[in-house]
């Protein structure tokens, strides 16, 4: 399983610059070296190169159509909806914004998704991963795209975790392949009982992305788990229908007041210059599975 301790902004000063002058990325090795940038936990450093960021901040936006400015809210200040017990959900990725990745031009990006379908007895492993592109300062070229479809909630949720891995490697065209082609590409679908076949599914995927991370150019950018269970607390994310939008980031820089969801442009937008948030940021959407 993924940690926080994999992504490249946990990693010592040495790894890191070796990473980036590896890759081409001068630009990125001449900024945190007048800096004084590194990893292990220095954050107030890493300049604008923010794939360095180790934290996780969560928001949420309820619901609601409209065109209107939208408030985010602090995702860990809000009740669980307890009415979603025993329930199936649908778990979508709506936007991937990349602010700044290592390396220039073009970004390849890996994405994991993992998670557990609560049914009666031992709850089933859930793993879907996609690809995409997108240059610093821009989105990937997705919205709506499935993840999980019918996800059994039962009485304990469905402990969502994500990461990321840039890609700079020529890994086999096979491998990338895999990836966007048939059930891989359709997002992982699940039946009401438990699956035989789920089980294969979520080894190949694990194997796929174990393959391209042992490749010495790519690495791990990010990894973020939440709860998303019913818990009432302020220091974890409860299941609630509605999008979710986690930051790469710093608690300490950080206040959900100061920034808004701008409908027309879809982005997280800053409150007063409405220019888009100087970060990296994936939404995810979880609604009604019918």
């Amino acid at each position: 399983m993924a940690d926080q301790k994999d992504s490249i902004g946990s990693k010592s000063r040495t790894s890191v610059l070796k990473y980036l002058r590896d890759i081409g990325d001068d630009q990125a090795v001449e900024e945190l070296q007048s800096t004084g940038g590194s990893g292990q936990g220095i954050t107030a450093l890493w300049g604008s190169q923010v794939w360095g960021y180790t934290g996780m901040l969560c928001g949420f936006l309820p619901p609601e159509p409209g065109s209107k400015i939208s408030t985010i809210e602090s995702a860990m200040t809000l009740a669980p909806d307890e009415s979603l017990k025993n329930s199936r959900v649908k778990v979508t990725l709506e936007k991937f914004w990349v602010h700044r990745y290592p390396g220039f031009g073009t970004h390849k990006i890996l994405c994991e998704f993992t998670g557990k379908n609560q049914l009666q007895g031992e709850p089933e492993e859930l793993r879907f991963a996609l690809t995409t592109e997108a240059k610093d300062v821009a989105s990937a070229a997705i919205s709506g795209s499935p993840i999980f479809l019918g996800v059994s909630v039962g009485e304990n949720g469905i402990a969502f975790e994500g990461k990321t891995i840039n890609i700079s490697s020529d890994v086999d065209d096979t491998i990338l392949d895999a990836i966007g082609s048939g059930p891989f590409k359709e997002g992982l679908g699940l039946l009401t009982k438990a699956q035989p076949a789920l089980k294969p599914f979520v080894s190949l995927t694990s194997s796929v992305v174990q393959s391209v991370l042992r490749r010495s150019k790519n690495k791990q950018v990010f990894n973020f788990k939440l709860g998303l269970d019913f818990a009432v607390s302020q220091t974890s994310v409860p299941l609630r229908i509605g999008s979710f939008v986690v930051v790469q980031g710093d608690a300490s820089q950080w206040n959900w007041e100061t920034v808004v969801w701008n409908p027309s442009s879809a982005q997280v937008v800053d409150k007063s210059t409405k220019e888009p948030i100087p970060f990296n940021y994936i939404v995810f959407r979880v609604s009604e599975y019918t």
